[in-house]
């Protein structure tokens, strides 16, 4: 019988069973490879020995939390993507994941988050195509494209803004109150 290709290896670090599990199923039934780590100090290990397409990180965890593990990887030269999720996080959380260089954030429960991964997972090196927008899944309906632009540009500026949403407004030419409106519809919490 001959064996499937996977589309990329992934590594879910994250303490809750259920959510892993679930995650874990719906990766494997479309043909991506998945590893299981509990904990940072269980990622750890199982990073030094395999190499991953992309790390899905979970902020809370027992011991070692998902934002001081990914501070010591991107401080180690890290170089695989990794995407946060949780199901509590503060925008202050959100805004220093992506400061260290996480390339996404996911609220917990995840939903339809396949669309997002597929997209992290097919774009070119940032580096060749910085100003561009690029890893856009063309077969998404275009709300549904726009919105994942929409939210990595906008969660780009307010963390390099300090979370300034004069200066956000300013930048992407809003309203301070639409841009608030934004930020709430595209799922970035903003008080």
């Amino acid at each position: 019988m001959e064996e499937e290709t996977s589309f990329g290896k992934i590594l879910i670090i994250d303490d809750e069973k259920d959510n892993t599990e679930i995650i874990k199923d719906v990766l494997e039934d479309v043909n991506y490879e998945t590893v299981l780590a509990r904990s940072a100090s269980e990622a750890k290990a199982i990073v030094s020995a395999n190499t991953f397409d992309l790390v899905l990180l979970d902020v809370w965890m027992p011991g070692q939390d998902g934002i001081s593990l990914l501070a010591e990887w991107t401080s180690e030269g890290f170089d695989t993507p990794i995407v946060m999720m949780s199901g509590h996080a503060e925008p202050s959380d959100i805004v220093k994941a992506m400061k260290l260089g996480a390339i996404d954030f996911l609220k917990k429960p995840l939903h339809d988050f396949l669309p997002i991964l597929r997209n992290i997972m097919t774009r070119p090196d940032p580096e060749e195509s910085n100003q561009e927008v690029s890893g856009i899944d063309f077969s998404l309906k275009l709300k549904e494209a726009r919105n994942i632009f929409e939210r990595q540009y906008l969660l780009h500026h307010l963390a390099l803004n300090d979370n300034n949403i004069a200066i956000v407004a300013e930048k992407a030419g809003l309203e301070r109150t639409t841009l608030y409106r934004k930020l709430k519809d595209l799922g970035i919490d903003k008080k």
